[in-house]
């Protein structure tokens, strides 16, 4: 996925207490360290900076068909070496019987018109940060808070490790005060916005894929890119929001998509796409903290070992077979890993590519 050049300015900054280095970004005055001392792409503060993005603005009640927006993640397999633009994905349809959309595009923020009182809008911003942050402590199956500084009252977003861990204590970003929340916690400023829009869990309906896809790697020589399929961040759409595996295929120019649906089940060359499995690998590649610590750890019972849950975002040591209770030990030394079998599936269908 091609990055968009970051405003960021993101510097050493010494050492933490565990030895381990620690990184500052001095144009937005904020931590730039993940969780064991990795350096962050962007500052935790950089979803606040606004100056050098696109942004579309936004007012859903315009839009009779709905609006949704998705965070524009990368794909959990990709085989075609374009550079997909990353951001927000924005779908708005000006009726409700539409089929063509009137807007069907990704910028880096959405400015959204809400209504604060009979007199008084304000335009609340969606992110790519925002959106990545609540995709993430989505898959873990974490609830979302929506919490406000208690000394700025700027609204605060929880991202990278602090999007996994749920917690109490909380940094702002605009004011650098620690402020404590009454509970353990997530915070993502869209569950406000959610709210103002009377989108909820409960009101939501999400309906799986009906279509099924077979076929060959093969079939598409431009290549392929797939998605498990991820809750819209925002949906006023009047129709069930589709729920499953997203794929594109490509012709040899690879501009031309041969396939461009979600199915209930992908099968390609008689291997059967583990729609779980893929879901956690999109959500564990937009973290810092687990690059180079996912693997594939395989008992001599021939099962392939599936960390999920908080396993799936924590690396750790302790691995059994769910099948034999054996421990399982990997190939890292000194490293706490995380097992996700989809790497076996991205090397079977890379094998395939270019056989008859």
């Amino acid at each position: 996925m091609q990055e968009k050049r970051s405003d960021c300015d993101i510097r050493p900054a010494g050492k933490r207490r565990d030895g381990r280095p620690r990184f500052w970004c001095h144009a937005h005055q904020a931590s730039a360290t993940g969780k064991y001392g990795i350096k962050l792409e962007r500052c935790e503060g950089a979803y606040r900076s606004l100056e050098s993005k696109e942004i579309l603005e936004l007012n859903p009640k315009d839009y009779d068909g709905g609006v949704a927006l998705w965070g524009a993640v990368k794909p959990a397999y990709d085989s075609t070496g374009l550079e997909e633009v990353e951001g927000i994905h924005v779908h708005a349809r000006d009726d409700a019987g539409d089929l063509e959309k009137g807007i069907d595009d990704t910028v880096d923020a959405v400015a959204l018109e809400i209504s604060v009182d009979l007199f008084e809008k304000r335009k609340v911003y969606v992110t790519r940060e925002t959106a990545v942050s609540a995709y993430i402590s989505r898959a873990i199956g974490h609830n979302l808070d929506s919490l406000f500084c208690t000394y700025c009252g700027e609204p605060h977003l929880d991202s990278e490790w602090f999007a996994v861990k749920p917690h109490k204590r909380h940094l702002c970003h605009a004011c650098g005060e620690i402020f404590l929340a009454n509970k353990k916690g997530i915070s993502n400023p869209l569950k406000g916005l959610r709210q103002v829009f009377q989108d909820s869990d409960a009101n939501r309906s999400i309906v799986r894929a009906e279509r099924r896809l077979e076929a060959s790697v093969n079939d598409f020589p431009g290549g392929i890119q797939m998605w498990a399929s991820n809750p819209a961040l925002l949906w006023t759409a009047p129709r069930p929001e589709e729920e499953g595996i997203h794929f594109h295929g490509y012709a040899a120019d690879r501009s031309t998509r041969l396939e461009d649906e979600t199915f209930d089940a992908v099968v390609l060359d008689g291997i059967e796409i583990d729609e779980s499995h893929l879901r956690y690998f999109m959500a564990q590649n937009a973290l810092a903290h687990l690059r180079g610590r996912i693997v594939v750890l395989v008992c001599d019972c021939g099962e392939a070992y599936f960390d999920n849950g908080m396993d799936a975002f924590i690396p750790h040591s302790n691995h059994r077979c769910k099948s034999c209770n054996i421990k399982l030990s990997s190939s890292i030394k000194n490293k706490k890993v995380i097992s996700n079998p989809f790497l076996n599936t991205i090397q079977n269908l890379d094998n395939n590519r270019g056989k008859k």
